[in-house]
């Protein structure tokens, strides 16, 4: 996923990346800093499930839908 649409999302949220990470870390009990998330968002080397947890904690959720 796009690194700035991953920021952006973050953002819309009124979220900041250290809000973020404590919130993975309470509902996920993520094993990982600050640092490593926000590097992980830069390279854009997010695992799908990180993906999922990060819109699931910011009040999202991501759909596959059928092109036509």
């Amino acid at each position: 996923m796009e690194k700035n649409l991953i920021k952006g999302y973050i953002a819309q949220s009124n979220c900041t990346l250290t809000k973020l990470h404590k919130l993975l870390q309470e509902k996920y009990n993520i094993a990982t800093t600050v640092q490593n998330l926000g590097g992980k968002i830069n390279k854009q080397t997010l695992k799908y499930n990180e993906i999922l947890q990060i819109a699931d904690v910011l009040g999202y959720e991501i759909r596959w839908v059928e092109k036509s």
